[in-house]
């Protein structure tokens, strides 16, 4: 009895270290992690310069239609993808209520990264410096960054992060997938469902629709993106779910 529960508890302790290894490892440093480590760094306000979470994230007074979201909803007028060969499309205000529109209040460049809703349970505007934070670009940015800390400077303005306003040539997002599928079945994966988890499947892992229905289940940018990992399986990079190795996620919805 003895030994059982002995082995019990190093499989338990082996298990939470893993889980801890796996929370902590995946943002921290990362180049979501605006505080230390990343392509751009704060490197001006002290009271939030070793926190991780609080530039996307507040425990307190954050936005609820998205995880206790700490920024503003993008107002940017926005160019939406289209295409004649595809069924559905979608509008700039759709795109700035969605999920993706969370993403695009950085990676469009119209709302400066030192903008948030609420720090250590204070506006924003109230903290020292005028609540400001001045950011470095760091070796190895991929995009560029003013270094004001005004709170109209600290913006993406170019690489391969900045998407801007012009979504023509991107992937399209807030659209419902079902919509495309159904209009051309022998092209576009069917829906998979799981409980509430609604997604597209793919050996590698499935890539997730956001709705409450499949039939109004919507593509967005974490469909193919998970903020929180930016080395799925240590291999992908780019925050990509599954490898994109011949074309795999593509074709995870597409049939080609």
């Amino acid at each position: 009895m003895r030994r059982t529960g002995l082995l019990a508890s190093m499989a338990w302790l082996l298990l939470s270290g893993i889980g801890y290894a796996q929370n902590t490892s995946v943002i921290a440093g990362g180049p979501h992690d605006l505080s230390a480590g990343s392509a751009v760094r704060n490197s001006a306000n002290l009271t939030i310069n070793a926190q991780t979470c609080v530039y996307c994230h507040v425990p307190h007074s954050g936005s609820n239609n998205l995880p206790l979201w700490n920024r503003a909803t993008p107002t940017t007028a926005y160019s939406p993808y289209s295409s004649s060969t595809s069924a559905v499309t979608a509008t700039s205000a759709a795109i700035q209520a969605s999920l993706s529109g969370a993403c695009l209040s950085c990676h469009d460049g119209s709302i400066a990264m030192d903008v948030l809703t609420n720090v250590n349970g204070l506006p924003f505007g109230t903290l020292p410096t005028n609540g400001q934070v001045a950011f470095t670009k760091q070796v190895g940015a991929k995009s560029t960054y003013s270094n004001g800390g005004t709170g109209t400077n600290n913006v993406m303005t170019g690489g391969l992060p900045f998407l801007g306003s012009d979504l023509r040539n991107d992937h399209p997002v807030a659209i419902v997938y079902q919509t495309a599928q159904t209009a051309d079945t022998t092209h576009y994966t069917t829906v998979s469902t799981s409980g509430a988890k609604i997604y597209i499947a793919n050996v590698n892992g499935n890539l997730p629709l956001y709705g409450s229905t499949a039939g109004a289940a919507t593509v967005e940018c974490s469909s193919c993106h998970d903020a929180h990992n930016n080395s799925v399986n240590g291999t992908n990079g780019g925050f990509l779910r599954v490898s994109n190795a011949g074309s795999a996620m593509c074709k995870t919805c597409h049939i080609k």
